[in-house]
């Protein structure tokens, strides 16, 4: 009784999963930026955003909808099949280009010259409350801070929608049993496969298709230096008796 959010499993130290009353299982929860009522983005005396001191609901791991798009074709013994796979929704925290960012390890990062605008408004008790204001920032501070381990959690949620071919395939069989010489087999069948070879998303990391914690976890859509997914390819020779 009273208890109103729970964390099932330990994540890291800022950004988790948790179980709260009137949300669904597992969102992330964890800084944000400070926004005024319109969502600008609050700024403090020197022009710079600033991390909110309550921790809030950043995003969830989970999709809204799930769909696939399965068929085969087949002609004079010839057989072609495919599998679409799209998710819709699914955030995903990409720790791991929020750590290249604070490292300046990212292709983003990689130019030091750039500065970067962030806009805002002044926030109360500020000299200049409630002005807009455009902060340039210069590419340490953009991805130390505002892009990096820094600053919010917020800021490393991504949409882990994907459009996927996950798997193509193409094959002919060889009748055996047709014509007057007969053979043990029935059949000969010759394919080729593959799997996952072409994706389509938002997400900037390697995959969206990524799990830190694993299938047996209660906690779902941490990115930290996972593996990335594989191309893989097939040939294989079937026999029918």
């Amino acid at each position: 009784n009273g208890v109103t959010q729970f964390q099932p499993e330990i994540g890291f130290g800022g950004l988790n999963n948790f179980a709260i009353v009137g949300q669904p299982y597992g969102v992330f929860y964890g800084s944000t930026w400070k926004r005024d009522g319109s969502g600008n983005l609050l700024l403090d005396a020197s022009g710079l955003p600033q991390v909110s001191s309550a921790a809030s609901v950043v995003g969830n791991p989970y999709p809204k909808w799930l769909m696939n798009i399965n068929n085969s074709f087949t002609y004079k013994g010839l057989t072609f099949s495919f599998l679409w796979d799209i998710r819709h929704g699914g955030d995903i925290w990409n720790g791991t280009e929020q750590s290249l960012n604070t490292k300046g390890k990212s292709a983003a990062s990689a130019d030091r010259n750039q500065t970067y605008g962030v806009a805002g408004v002044y926030d109360a008790g500020t000299p200049n409350a409630g002005q807009a204001h455009t902060t340039q920032l210069s590419a340490y501070d953009y991805f130390t801070y505002y892009k990096g381990q820094n600053g919010a959690d917020e800021s490393a949620v991504q949409d882990g929608s994907w459009i996927r071919l996950r798997s193509v395939g193409l094959s002919y069989r060889l009748d055996l049993t047709k014509g007057e010489k007969k053979f043990v087999f029935k059949y000969v069948e010759l394919g080729l496969s593959a799997r996952n070879l072409w994706l389509k998303t938002k997400y900037t990391g390697v995959d969206p298709e990524t799990s830190l914690t694993g299938a047996g976890s209660n906690i779902k859509g941490f990115d930290y230096f996972n593996n990335p997914g594989t191309k893989s390819y097939f040939i294989n020779l079937k026999f029918g008796i």
